[in-house]
């Protein structure tokens, strides 16, 4: 009884993994046909590692499930995207998208890259320490952190009671409360030395206010640039009458702020970003 119950467990488990991966290689062809306008088996086979009868069921299974998305090109032999072309897995988002295009786009190699990211430091971490500290934050435990501050250019011992993770564009931070500063802040994981000793969290019912709550801050283009120069900064950020509104919560603002420009201190409203271009003018 327990063979045969087990035999449908194992079965109802590749049922679900089988019906995961179909969904994974239809979002692809559906991404694919929307920003590349054209999709061929090849693609499949390269992406996913599957057989030519397997990426010939799933370019069918597509066009049946996004009727008039795509026809087949005999000519190209390869499935074109609709000029109106729809999508119905998910919807089109470009930074996300273009690394599944990049990806496919191997045919033109000899002319550079399709996809070319922005260089930026490897912010380095031992995979152990990041565990332990998802751990404690997971399972409200604290642990004991050898912290190196740039500010007092030392090695601190402390205990710390991690509670989330944020990552600003550069490294992940992990927010915690800091027992020793009675307050809740943010420690880049990279200049963790060691997390050694975990205990359960007595801090467990302390609420961290700016983790929770959000804030909009306002932004325009420099009231002292050119008609013309204004006007493409409104279309560059979308901007609605001239304004750009960004809901942060109140613990990343400073990071949202820097990765727009602003990084003189103090971060307070009205003042300008580095390039003189962006005004914060306000913050609700």
């Amino acid at each position: 009884m327990l063979d045969c119950l087990l035999v449908l467990f194992i079965m109802g488990m590749d049922r679900t993994i089988a019906g995961w991966s179909e969904k994974q290689r239809l979002l692809f062809i559906e991404r694919l046909l929307y920003w590349r306008g054209s999709i061929n088996r090849r693609d499949l086979c390269e992406h996913f590692g599957i057989s030519l009868p397997q990426a010939t069921k799933d370019l069918v299974s597509y066009t049946t499930l996004n009727s008039g998305a795509c026809q087949y090109d005999v000519r190209r032999k390869c499935y074109v995207a609709a000029a109106k072309m729809q999508t119905v897995l998910r919807e089109p988002n470009f930074s996300e998208d273009m690394e599944v295009v990049g990806a496919a786009m191997r045919d033109g190699l000899e002319f550079g890259e399709f996809v070319l990211g922005g260089s930026r430091p490897r912010r380095v971490a031992d995979l152990a320490l990041h565990r332990k500290l998802s751990l404690a934050a997971c399972n409200q435990e604290c642990v004991e952190a050898a912290y190196w501050s740039v500010k007092s250019g030392s090695s601190e011992t402390r205990w710390l009671s991690p509670r989330g993770f944020g990552f600003d564009g550069l490294r992940w931070h992990v927010r915690a409360y800091c027992h020793r500063s009675e307050l809740f802040k943010d420690f880049v994981i990279g200049r963790f030395q060691t997390v050694g000793r975990r205990k359960p969290c007595l801090f467990e019912d302390l609420v961290d206010v700016d983790w929770l709550e959000t804030e909009t801050l306002t932004f325009r283009p420099n009231p002292e640039l050119s008609k013309h120069q204004r006007t493409a900064l409104e279309m560059d950020y979308g901007m609605e009458s001239g304004r750009l509104q960004l809901a942060v919560r109140r613990a990343m603002r400073i990071y949202a702020l820097r990765r727009l420009g602003f990084v003189q201190e103090p971060l307070e409203p009205p003042m300008l970003n580095e390039l003189q271009q962006l005004e914060w003018f306000g913050r609700i």
